[in-house]
């Protein structure tokens, strides 16, 4: 056991908040930041040599965006996210989507002020909330620092558990208010060039509609009804010419698209389009967070499912779990990748500066803070945890993400992946506003009499 392990684990009935934690508490949280600096780095120099290209990362991320997540989601958050315990961590939600408001409005000061592009308003406002602090509360826990804010008797698996599940909780919120939001914000920069595009090895990779069942279409060559009629002059008739047109209508057939349609029930029509714009709104994130809320608050499924002795545990619960594990490591490892692979261009000086100060400094600065100011005087529950989460939710370098909205609505993504290659390799500061949170929490838990 380190340094950092054997002074914060000292009570091992419940954790201690003290001045001389203090430093052990910075040399555990920089351990965990190099940790996830190095798993980052590993999937960039996987990259780099040839073992994962632009398509196959694309995959995965999907992958761990629209199944490994949402078995997260379910397996971590579905003990806790019920009424009783909501009605307790309801700051966790109301506090990541106040900051990332919050951080949105400076950004665009920042742009209006400095005339900034349109994406640092998002890169300020938008934390990378589950990857890096999920793989950074994991290491945190490794080194023993978050011992210091257990409760009484509180085992460090089942703290570790209470901290994923409300960093889920806020990245649930995140998420679906990034998608609602920052496609439009982004859009406003300069259209990608598709020739940049198509060489970086994106634009195969696209979003774009499916191609359907191409069928062959049986055409005379030389009668192809009205598009025939309109050019066809008697004096054309040599063979060359003949071929050459037969050839360009043949060409303008090609594209032809037998593509099945697909319709509603007569009888459900009427809820087609409601559903459709319903199902536009809902990811998958999203909809695994609603089967969890079901299935924590419905004491039968709470039993059958989340239970060790429930009668679906060991089967459906366990396979879920084995998925739910796969997402943390596995998405940082593409994280790096996605990095290595994506044409980065300069994104600027001061665009860099002005986003890394509000993101390291400026956003744990006002968290810290709100913290000081607020925790420990009755307007929300007494948790250390809960006060520690509050600190490192809106701190960070900016979500990965940003690069795949700037690729789904076709703005030029090198900027954005440049700077955020640089954001990254800033990450080992978050030691620096972990530290800063405990001390603040510490001085906070003097307020609360038995804490």
């Amino acid at each position: 056991m380190d340094v950092a392990s054997q002074t914060i684990m000292a009570n091992p009935g419940g954790g201690t908040l003290s001045e001389s934690t203090l430093i052990p508490t910075l040399v555990g949280a920089l351990e965990g930041s190099i940790s996830v600096l190095l798993t980052l780095f590993s999937g960039f120099v996987m990259a780099k040599i040839g073992y994962l290209d632009h398509k196959s990362v694309r995959h995965i991320t999907k992958l761990c965006t629209n199944l490994f997540l949402p078995c997260l989601i379910i397996e971590a958050m579905g003990p806790d996210l019920t009424l009783t315990h909501l009605s307790k961590d309801w700051i966790i939600p109301i506090w990541g989507l106040a900051s990332t408001l919050l951080a949105h409005a400076i950004g665009y000061v920042g742009h209006r002020v400095m005339k900034l592009p349109y994406w640092t308003i998002a890169a300020c406002g938008r934390p990378n909330s589950n990857v890096l602090p999920l793989l950074l509360l994991q290491s945190l826990d490794s080194s023993g620092v978050l011992g210091a804010i257990s409760r009484d008797g509180e085992g460090s698996s089942t703290l570790l558990r209470r901290a994923k599940s409300l960093i889920l909780l806020n990245a649930v919120v995140q998420q679906t208010f990034t998608f609602q939001l920052v496609p439009g914000i982004i859009a406003r920069d300069k259209p990608a060039d598709e020739d940049a595009v198509e060489r970086q090895g994106g634009g195969q990779d696209r979003l774009r509609p499916g191609p359907g069942r191409i069928n062959p279409a049986l055409h005379n060559a030389e009668r192809v009804g009205l598009l025939d009629d309109i050019d066809h002059h008697p004096e054309d008739s040599d063979d060359s010419e003949r071929t050459r047109t037969g050839d360009a209508y043949r060409h303008a057939l090609d594209g032809i698209a037998d593509r099945p349609d697909y319709h509603w029930p007569h009888r459900l029509q009427f809820l087609e389009n409601p559903v459709k714009n319903v199902a536009k709104h809902v990811s998958p994130v999203l909809l695994s967070a609603v089967v969890a809320f079901i299935i924590g608050a419905t004491p039968p499924l709470h039993h059958a499912i989340l239970d060790e002795d429930g009668v679906l545990y060991s089967s459906l619960t366990q396979s879920i779990i084995n998925l739910g594990e796969l997402f943390v490591a596995l998405q940082a490892f593409t994280v790096g990748a996605e990095l290595a692979l994506v044409k980065s261009s300069d994104p600027g000086k001061l665009p860099t500066v002005w986003v890394l100060f509000v993101r390291f400094i400026v956003m744990p600065g006002l968290a810290l803070l709100f913290v000081f100011l607020s925790a420990g005087r009755g307007l929300y529950v007494d948790d250390l945890l809960v006060w520690f989460l509050l600190v490192l939710i809106p701190a960070g370098p900016s979500a990965m993400l940003l690069v795949s909205v700037a690729e789904l609505v076709n703005v030029d993504q090198g900027e954005i992946a440049g700077y955020l290659t640089v954001s990254y390799l800033f990450s080992p500061l978050m030691a620096l506003v972990c530290s800063s949170g405990l001390s603040v929490v510490a001085t906070v838990a003097k307020r609360v009499p038995g804490m």
